[in-house]
């Protein structure tokens, strides 16, 4: 599972972790099982941060708004704070480019890797419709290790987008962007994060001993 976080080659990376404990290794299980279904249900990820700030939305291969559990190969729309992509409507793309599970004896995991895009609405536009390049990545894994499960968002290659085509969208990249590399984005993944955590700490753990 260590290659299911890409390689940090370029621009700047973000790590951000959550842990719990449990009772117990078959309670760690349960609350496994529970958590991937809660980081395949992007739709609801707005939900899970005490401050939610970005909203997302799975769409299929052309940018149509779905309602159901995240699948290899689907797109999810962003609706970030701050000022919106003006090519795209507004929204930022990412593109689900890897999805991995993991089940050993000792050890489970999963994971799901997500990339900048164009936007899938409008096959003709080859711009990267996010304020990073796509050669940036984000990937949300879930970890049981006994009894204690270990969230993590990895960042990796993060460079600010602005060799787009129109002008009003570099400037518009290298606002958010900027902001996203100083610092702005982390409150977002660590709350999104302590939200799943919390999540299934409030159903499987009676004693939090978060």
């Amino acid at each position: 599972m260590k290659n299911i976080i890409p390689e940090q080659k370029d621009g700047k990376r973000l790590d951000c972790f959550e842990s719990i404990d449990f009772e117990s290794e078959t309670i760690a299980s349960l609350a496994f099982d529970a958590a991937k279904d809660n980081l395949i249900a992007v739709n609801k990820w707005f939900e899970l941060a005490d401050i939610p700030a970005t909203t997302f939305q799975l769409t299929d291969g052309y940018g149509n708004p779905i309602d159901r559990t995240l699948r290899l190969h689907d797109y999810i729309r962003l609706d970030i704070p701050g000022p919106g992509l003006p090519s795209s409507d507004g929204y930022d793309w990412v593109n689900v480019v890897n999805v991995l599970f993991d089940n050993s004896a000792d050890h489970k995991s999963f994971a799901i890797t997500l990339k900048p895009c164009p936007d899938p609405r409008n096959p003709e536009q080859k711009d990267t419709a996010h304020f990073f390049e796509g050669i940036s990545s984000s990937t949300f894994l879930i970890e049981q290790r006994r009894n204690s499960l270990l969230f993590q968002y990895a960042g990796r290659n993060e460079v600010i987008n602005v060799e787009n085509e129109h002008l009003a969208d570099n400037i518009r990249n290298y606002i958010i962007g900027l902001g996203a590399k100083i610092g702005a984005s982390y409150p977002q993944w660590k709350l999104l994060l302590k939200g799943m955590a919390d999540r299934v700490a409030k159903v499987f753990n009676k004693e939090d001993q978060r």
